[in-house]
């Protein structure tokens, strides 16, 4: 099988992000999608570590296109992001901080329900 097809096999939300028409001033969506497509292309389809990474970056990216306030949330987040000067792999490193981003938003705006017993 084609490694492209493998990969894209990984990322069920594959055409949907690369068709997905940002606005005419979003620039950052469209940086995040050429990052997308450029880590996901880049990764070593043997290492278990990196597609687990792929699933999420495609997951996330796809909640970015869904949901506008996570989108919103991500593109006052993303200019925060900062690289250390040593890293060897800095697309890896910016991938890990939006995956951060994304876990640090699930984790905030998830409500916390409790059911009251009546006595």
């Amino acid at each position: 099988m084609n490694i492209n097809k493998q990969i894209i096999s990984y990322c069920p939300n594959f055409y949907k992000i690369m068709n997905f028409t940002p606005y005419e001033d979003d620039f950052i969506s469209e940086k995040l999608i050429k990052l997308y497509q450029k880590y996901i292309f880049k990764i070593d389809i043997n290492n278990l570590e990196d597609i687990n990474r792929v699933k999420q970056l495609d997951y996330v990216i796809n909640k970015y296109i869904d949901d506008y306030l996570f989108r919103k949330e991500m593109q006052k987040q993303i200019l925060t992001i900062k690289v250390r000067k040593d890293a060897k792999d800095i697309l890896k490193e910016i991938i890990n901080s939006i995956i951060k981003i994304f876990n640090n938003y699930e984790e905030y705006t998830t409500r916390v329900i409790f059911f009251s017993r009546w006595i």
